[in-house]
């Protein structure tokens, strides 16, 4: 029987980095990158967009629509992996960053029931750590202040719980300014994934 593993954090804490290291030292690992994802869908209906440019400007290009569509898609295949053998790690972050704040795309209750994710896993860093990744790397990212960038952590962090005691998932929050070795190995320790031999 396959696991749903939901990982989260705020934009720059690593979720990319870590999925990539996973899938290279992970046994029977599917990612499925939800903003990739937005990013397809919402291309068909807007012309061609990449995730930079839903980073920058998501509230305008992304509607509720798109991202029911991907959810049913996400749903499809969470049944299919529960039925057989492996592991789907969801990278996703519910909350943006936009010019009059923060916007928050949640999953519904009854999504939550379907999904009915086994582990959820929030990545979390401080403000200096993401502000000089983001500088580092922006990839579309504009610099939030300090102020913005700890309540982006929070807010991130308040949906993983809600997420959790909704579901009954087991909940672990990660220190992503950790080495990148570190943050595979606590990943892979918490969701019980088997490192490739």
């Amino acid at each position: 029987m396959g696991k749903i593993i939901y990982l989260t954090g705020a934009p720059a804490t690593g979720k990319s980095t870590l999925t990539a290291d996973l899938i290279m030292r992970a046994s029977q690992v599917t990612v499925f990158t939800y903003s990739k994802e937005l990013a397809r869908v919402t291309s068909t209906r807007v012309g061609p967009i990449t995730q930079n440019d839903m980073r920058e400007q998501s509230a305008k290009l992304i509607t509720r629509e798109d991202v029911e569509v991907v959810d049913v898609e996400l749903i499809q295949k969470a049944r299919r992996l529960k039925q057989a053998d492996g592991y789907l790690v969801i990278d996703s972050h519910p909350v943006t960053i936009e010019s009059f704040g923060f916007r928050v795309t949640p999953f519904t209750k009854e999504m939550l029931q379907q999904l009915a994710p086994d582990v959820i896993v929030c990545l979390y860093a401080d403000a200096e750590t993401l502000a000089s990744r983001i500088k580092a790397d922006p990839a579309g990212r504009p610099l939030p202040r300090k102020s913005e960038l700890e309540r982006h952590v929070d807010l991130q962090s308040q949906v993983a719980s809600i997420y959790a005691i909704e579901t009954g998932a087991s909940l672990y929050f990660l220190d992503a300014s950790k080495s990148r070795a570190e943050v595979l190995s606590n990943f892979l320790k918490v969701t019980r994934i088997p490192e490739l031999k």
